[in-house]
């Protein structure tokens, strides 16, 4: 079961597009001691090579494989009510969910998985995007699938 904290939590946000949601989440990240700076580049690098929107309204931003640049292992949920788009003009894919993950290699893709599997219900999905406060996201975790 993954556990959020509710200071890895940012809810009600808004992005003109995916490059500014990546780079003002890293800042906000590194201002927590989760990660280090060079690790939003690695996000905007990892989203550039393949669009990290799983689907759903959920992306799941993450950097290359830069274990040095984790500091503190984590998860981030970032709710954009207005959505933000993780495609292209001709194919947009807009995400409401942001789940941002901040994880060594050895662990990356287990969390990946159970986070797909997780988002894969669009009822669940749908209470988080439309979740007014950070507990009422917490309980959803908690009463959820993962």
């Amino acid at each position: 079961m993954i556990q959020l904290p509710a200071e890895k939590i940012l809810l009600d946000q808004s992005y003109q597009n995916w490059k500014e949601a990546l780079t003002e989440i890293g800042q906000w990240m590194t201002q927590q001691e989760g990660i280090k700076p060079a690790y939003i580049q690695s996000m905007i690098e990892r989203q550039e090579k393949a669009s990290v929107y799983i689907g759903n309204f959920v992306a799941l931003p993450h950097g290359t494989d830069k274990d040095e640049e984790v500091v503190e292992e984590g998860i981030y949920l970032v709710q954009v009510p207005d959505g933000v788009d993780f495609g292209t003009k001709e194919e947009p894919k807009i995400a409401t969910l942001l789940f941002v993950v901040a994880l060594k290699k050895e662990h990356q893709l287990a969390v990946l998985q159970d986070l797909a599997f997780f988002c894969s219900d669009i009822d669940q999905v749908m209470a988080l995007s439309d979740a007014e406060t950070i507990e009422e996201v917490q309980m959803i975790f908690e009463h959820g699938h993962i």
